[in-house]
């Protein structure tokens, strides 16, 4: 009796000591599990403790709970007092025991060995093996404890990365800072530029205004200065000497077809009478294209037409002047064709031309040291016959100088005129004064 008294003492004894070491077993699993629990609410904590550092900013909030109160910060701040709450020695500390904590969580779950021994310590456990497993749970306080001692080192780093962080922010709270003080300067310069560019725009208006009337000026006297040496030139006796410069120049843009013809200023038959000019194409016109020059004679619209008689009818004589003073003119002459349009009463500024389009070679023109080409300049003469001027006197005519006074030069031609009449008098009378004699006899 007394051995069974004393085997169920001693069983009772192992009993208690069983349970004892289980309680003590569980009472170390205990913080595993509940760490397991709340691993999962902390994180969104400790994550929201690191983001809302990036969330700061200067508007007056009211006062809110800090993220980490529930690992002791509880200090109330209003949110615009956020920054500086989170760079605060209370919160840091906080910080530091949340990652701790986190960190440790996490290395036990990912430590299979330690998360066996607790589970097999727990479920595996029985009266024969209670020591063994008690050795195995300090073996694992053990394990957690270098893991402690390892994280430590990791903890450190990151408060030097906190500090970095944090003085990554001073540093753009000050940049911040010296950017709104210097805002209000680039402002004010900006202003002052638009008012400088707004000041020159003003004082260039006038100036370009003046630039604009210069050249109105200039071209209005460029066209005055042409209006007067046409009138200077302008002749009103029905013959005009026309001077053509720049003929190569006018050729190439005649053969570009850029301006293939030009015009004479405007001459009349009388101050009172037909308006009249010449038409000229240095690289020729239809059928004349790129051998002739072709040159036409245009009837324009005049003041006096209304008492003027239509169609015009007179003989139109052009003569390309000889400038080697060996008098080797080019004439040619031309009729109107009274039915044609082109010498009706004009309905437009000016008639449709008329004339002689292969009035001359332009390989004659065009050849080294041509007479009728000099320092590129060649002078055509018109001449509208009003009065059935002779042909044969034209050549005399032309031979004239064209420095003499128009009236001086008629009295000659007329005087020519006269002169040759008489010769072909007396000629006729010669020749018919023998016939009479032999009559006679």
């Amino acid at each position: 009796m007394d051995n069974q008294r004393s085997d169920q003492n001693t069983s009772s004894s192992n009993v208690d000591l069983d349970e004892c070491q289980k309680c003590h077993l569980i009472e170390k699993e205990q913080p595993v599990y509940s760490i397991e629990r709340d691993l999962f609410r902390q994180d969104d904590s400790m994550l929201q403790s690191y983001y809302v550092v990036d969330e700061y900013n200067n508007d007056s909030q009211p006062l809110v709970r800090c993220v980490l109160a529930d690992w002791g910060c509880l200090e109330q701040v209003a949110e615009c007092q956020l920054h500086d709450h989170y760079s605060s020695e209370i919160h840091k500390r906080c910080l530091l025991a949340s990652i701790h904590y986190h960190v440790m969580i996490s290395h036990l779950d990912q430590d299979p060995n330690t998360q066996t021994d607790v589970e097999q310590s727990t479920i595996m456990m029985s009266d024969t093996d209670v020591a063994s497993s008690s050795i195995k749970c300090d073996k694992t306080v053990q394990s957690v404890n270098e893991l402690y001692e390892k994280h430590n080192k990791l903890y450190e780093t990151m408060a030097i990365l906190t500090d970095g962080i944090q003085t990554y922010l001073d540093d753009t709270t000050r940049l911040t800072n010296e950017l709104s003080n210097i805002k209000p300067i680039v402002d004010t310069y900006r202003q002052e530029l638009m008012k400088f560019k707004q000041s020159e725009q003003e004082q260039a208006a006038p100036v370009n205004e003046i630039q604009m009337n210069q050249q109105i000026m200039q071209q209005n006297l460029t066209e005055l200065s042409q209006i007067i040496e046409n009138v200077q030139s302008t002749s009103y006796d029905g013959t005009y000497i026309w001077k053509v410069k720049n003929v190569r120049e006018l050729m190439l843009r005649a053969q570009s077809k850029h301006q293939p013809s030009i015009y004479s200023p405007p001459f009349y038959s009388s101050p009172t009478g037909y308006k009249m000019c010449m038409r000229l194409y240095l690289n020729g016109d239809g059928i004349a294209q790129s051998t002739h020059i072709s040159l036409f004679f245009v009837v324009m619209r005049g003041e006096y037409d209304v008492i003027l008689k239509w169609p015009f009818h007179f003989k139109v004589t052009f003569c390309l002047l000889d400038q080697s003073g060996q008098q080797r003119h080019i004439i040619d002459s031309f009729r109107p064709d009274t039915k044609s349009d082109s010498f009706q009463l004009p309905k437009t500024q000016m008639n449709s031309a008329s004339g002689i389009p292969k009035f001359f070679p332009l390989s004659m023109i065009q050849q080294e040291g041509s007479d009728y080409l000099k320092d590129d300049t060649m002078f055509i003469k018109c001449i509208v016959n009003f009065n059935d001027f002779p042909k044969l006197m034209l050549p005399y005519s032309l031979s004239l100088n064209p420095g003499l006074p128009d009236e001086v030069q008629k009295q000659m031609i007329n005087s020519e005129l006269e002169r040759r009449q008489q010769q072909y008098n007396q000629q006729t009378i010669g020749t018919s004064a023998p016939k009479c004699a032999n009559s006679c006899a």
